[in-house]
């Protein structure tokens, strides 16, 4: 009598994942492989190769680069079989559960899972099990979105923390303060109103071995989105900060990491639309941009003169031009060496550091931040009125829009006051002028502009060697 061969084990695949691994060490998808190869072991199935897509959503829409990777074995005859622990971990979408359908049917696959037990793709009553396993994870999922949805709205209407990545200069509460990153965060707030540019004061925290709240350097436009958060101020806003259209709502449940007008100072800034698009170049030249034609009044502008690919032999030398005319050229670094000299005297003067550092109680400041506080309650009042029905819609919003434009206007004086009261990084040194002439170019840049006006005059003569007398210097009031 002839002795059949034992039947040969079916080649399967197992496929693992989770949604969100909250420790990173991968404990879920781990249970998930055990359990699907004790039941290989049931089934007297070989287990061919193993496909793992940790902390990754099927129903996000995400790439799951070792499920496309399963579906190319089916497709080329790699494994005949599929272990999951359960069919949602296949699938959450529709669509996806479509294609997997198809290869299932074309390459007559077996599907099957620890806790649902078998998914019978070959016919039309087991494909349609299949699928309505597939509406309900999805039913289940958009559930869980909407109930989402409704607990963030409801957190921004009580001004709570909605979640998310921990926000730098807090913890992962979104609530309590972390001390020393607060202080970077004021401490860079302070750098960019006193004038030094992005670029240059995220350089300097990178540095210093600072990094983000994701552990990455820090570079112009993370600093930008981190300076620009209404958090900052403890408020709540909606709104894309990042390009200006910040709504402020209320004040948030997280205290606050720097005052509410420096924030406001800091944001106007950084949205002004006339600052320089190209923030992430470093400056060269300590005038450009900054001295002005004697003629016309146009900024002056650095350029290169001199030296070209086919002179190569002849030094470049650099010169200060006017922006809207070539009628006033002047030496780049004769005039910048001058006047490095000039502003260094200048900031050793105690009356002149007195007025780049004024007090923040200045009258000024101090006026425009109780009108603000009078302007914000009257707003608070017209909401009152409305809802008591003491005004009309109509006459809500004409005394909302009034009162705005006027909040809008002290909001500007008061980020501009900031601006003008923050001291310069040469402050309370014992020799400021020494102090500015070892500064990096982006302080030099800002002190001048703070202290100093700078005009270049035409030459007397055509070919007069280069003098003091070619600059008007003026201090700024």
């Amino acid at each position: 009598m002839e002795t059949k061969a034992p039947p040969t084990p079916l080649p399967a695949a197992i496929y693992a994942r989770i949604s969100r691994d909250r420790e990173g060490a991968g404990l879920g998808v781990e249970r998930q492989e055990a359990d699907c190869r004790a039941l290989a072991e049931r089934l007297g199935w070989r287990v061919a190769a193993v496909y793992v897509d940790n902390d990754v959503s099927a129903y996000s829409g995400a790439p799951r680069p070792q499920y496309r990777a399963m579906l190319e074995a089916v497709r080329a005859g790699q494994v005949h079989g599929v272990l999951a622990w359960h069919t949602d971990r296949l699938h959450r979408r529709a669509t996806e559960l479509e294609e997997f359908v198809t290869v299932a049917e074309s390459h007559h696959l077996q599907v099957q899972t620890v806790t649902a037990g078998i998914v019978d793709l070959s016919s039309a009553s087991g494909r349609m099990i299949a699928r309505m396993l597939g509406a309900a994870a999805q039913h289940e999922v958009d559930h869980a979105k909407e109930r989402m949805k409704r607990a963030k709205a409801q957190m921004a209407a009580d001004g709570k923390y909605r979640g998310g990545m921990r926000p730098f200069g807090y913890e992962a509460d979104g609530v309590t303060v972390r001390p020393e990153e607060a202080e970077v965060v004021r401490e860079a707030a302070t750098a960019v109103l006193a004038g030094r540019s992005l670029a240059a004061v995220a350089r300097d925290l990178s540095e210093r071995g600072l990094t983000t709240s994701r552990g990455k350097p820090w570079t112009y436009g993370r600093l930008r989105d981190v300076l620009v958060r209404p958090r900052n101020a403890g408020l709540l806003a909606t709104g894309r900060a990042d390009r200006g259209e910040a709504v402020i709502e209320r004040p948030a449940a997280w205290p606050a990491i720097m005052a509410e007008e420096t924030w406001r100072a800091v944001y106007a800034l950084l949205n002004d639309p006339a600052r320089r698009k190209q923030q992430g170049n470093l400056p060269r030249w300590l005038g450009s941009g900054l001295y002005r034609c004697g003629l016309c009044g146009a900024p002056l502008r650095a350029t290169a003169i001199g030296a070209t690919p086919s002179r190569s032999e002849v030094a470049r030398t650099y010169h200060y031009r006017c922006a809207a005319s070539a009628h006033l050229t002047v030496h780049q670094a004769k005039t910048d060496a001058y006047v490095r000299g000039a502003v260094a005297e200048m900031v050793r003067d105690p009356r002149v550091v007195a007025a780049m550092a004024p007090s923040v109680e200045d009258g000024r400041l101090v006026a425009d931040r109780e009108r603000r506080q009078v302007l914000t309650a009257r707003l608070a009042g017209f909401e009152d009125d409305y809802a008591r029905g003491a005004i009309t819609g109509t006459q809500l919003q004409k005394a909302t829009a009034l009162v705005t434009g006027e909040l809008a206007g002290v909001d500007s004086r008061l980020a501009a006051g900031m601006q003008r009261s923050t001291a310069s990084p040469i402050v309370g040194v014992a020799d400021p002028g020494a102090a500015f002439l070892d500064a990096p170019l982006d302080v030099q840049r800002a002190v001048l502009a703070a202290v100093l006006s700078v005009e270049a005059l035409p030459a007397a003569t055509r070919g007069t060697k280069w003098s003091p007398q070619r600059l008007r210097l003026m201090p700024v009031a």
